[in-house]
């Protein structure tokens, strides 16, 4: 996945900070709606293998799958143990309440294992992300 950004920052140790422009749930149409309107710029480091200089506006690689994989982990999971807890207790003839309870229990349980797969997936590769291309050579002044 290519996202745009721009460099603010070299770090020593070879990470570039960028601020990266994210769309939000309106698709970035700020003008609609103004909901996400100061919120849309994100800060976040990237590995710099080509030497990019600050100022410069670059195109910056995500790998897809570590997406989908995240998104399945903070969506899919949570709301996949909510049913399942549900459907466990119903299976054992709980009442009701006792059904929803668990069920909001599974869902918190989901939560956890889904922080606990992001912790440890982000302890193998801090920063995915890496720059793969300068779109505009003119650097900061």
């Amino acid at each position: 996945m290519l996202q745009e950004a721009i460099i603010t920052n070299i770090r020593e140790d070879g990470l570039a900070e960028v601020v990266v422009e994210r769309s939000g749930i309106c698709g970035g149409n700020c003008s609609e709606c103004d909901g996400c309107r100061y919120d849309n710029l994100m800060k976040t480091l990237v590995r710099n293998p080509i030497g990019a200089h600050r100022g410069q506006h670059v195109y910056i690689e995500m790998p897809t799958l570590g997406v989908l994989k995240g998104a399945v982990f903070i969506y899919v999971l949570p709301l996949v143990m909510l049913f399942a807890a549900y459907f466990v207790a119903a299976l054992f003839g709980a009442d009701e309440g006792v059904r929803i309870a668990t069920a909001f229990g599974g869902a918190v349980l989901g939560i956890m294992i889904a922080a606990l797969l992001s912790k440890k997936q982000h302890g193998k590769n801090p920063t995915p992300a890496e720059i793969v291309s300068v779109i505009d050579d003119q650097e900061e002044l």
